[in-house]
């Protein structure tokens, strides 16, 4: 049995995480189909969006405790899984990636919910940093910082408790808190959303987006001449400025003129 589920519909691909009896803790096994998967919805020009969530009654309690080495391991082995990582980053999937979870989100499932775009969240939904039970530093504690403040992140960090959705909603690691049974409904409604609009459009910005963090206004510049022009002079942005004037969808193709 597959440990992730992986479909595609209407230019969103659903991806699942499948080992439920494990509330979807991570081993090798499943981040090395991660790994494929992530290049997939890099790669495939029909993917417009990607919605992450998981089976069961937990979204992800973090790295299989269990299929851990105990002894020695050295800083390579102890990110994530050797040299594979869950998130999509790793992958430079520059594409919109909405997680929507619920119960649990514990330690390194925290790499799904900061590497992806918009976090929805169930209304039962608690999150935790619970690594130093267990003697692990938190691994990411430096991404931790970006979306909490430093009082939130060392509590979470140091005690090793939970927070709920609804005080992480207010610290703004997620965008919406919704019932557990509209959870699925409200992700795929958000992704619809997303691709109503350029999809080259969007997959720029999100380039520009992090390319951004911490470089200087030069720079900047010539990443926006690399990643925006192309898309300024596309096809698909002379459609939408003709659905426009007459008052119609675009119809995108997602191309951009060097490609044909």
């Amino acid at each position: 049995m597959s440990k992730v589920l992986f479909r595609i519909e209407d230019h969103i691909a659903y991806i699942t995480l499948n080992d439920p009896e494990n509330m979807n803790s991570f081993d090798l096994e499943m981040t090395l189909e991660l790994e494929r998967i992530w290049e997939r919805v890099r790669d495939d020009k029909n993917i417009w969006v990607a919605v992450l969530n998981g089976e069961g009654k937990a979204f992800c309690a973090g790295a299989n405790v269990k299929s851990m080495e105990r002894g020695k391991r050295t800083l390579e082995e102890s990110l994530v899984v050797g040299r594979h990582r869950v998130g999509p980053l790793s992958y430079h999937v520059y594409k919109p990636i909405i997680v929507a979870v619920h119960k649990y989100v514990l330690g390194g499932a925290f790499a799904f919910v900061v590497e992806s775009d918009i976090c929805i969240a169930s209304e039962d939904t608690m999150f935790g940093l619970p690594e130093s039970k267990v003697n692990m530093p938190t691994m990411f504690a430096s991404a931790i910082g970006h979306f909490f403040p430093h009082s939130l992140a060392s509590e979470m960090m140091y005690t090793g408790k939970f927070i709920t959705a609804q005080r992480a909603y207010e610290a703004g690691l997620c965008s919406r808190v919704v019932p557990r049974e509209r959870l699925m409904e409200e992700a795929t409604e958000m992704a619809k959303s997303i691709c109503e609009n350029g999809p080259l459009a969007n997959w720029a910005s999100k380039q520009l987006y992090y390319r951004g963090r911490g470089v200087d206004y030069d720079r900047y510049l010539e990443d926006l001449d690399e990643l925006a022009t192309p898309v300024i002079n596309c096809q698909d942005s002379i459609e939408a400025k003709q659905a426009f004037i007459e008052k119609r969808k675009p119809r995108w193709t997602a191309v951009l003129d060097t490609e044909e």
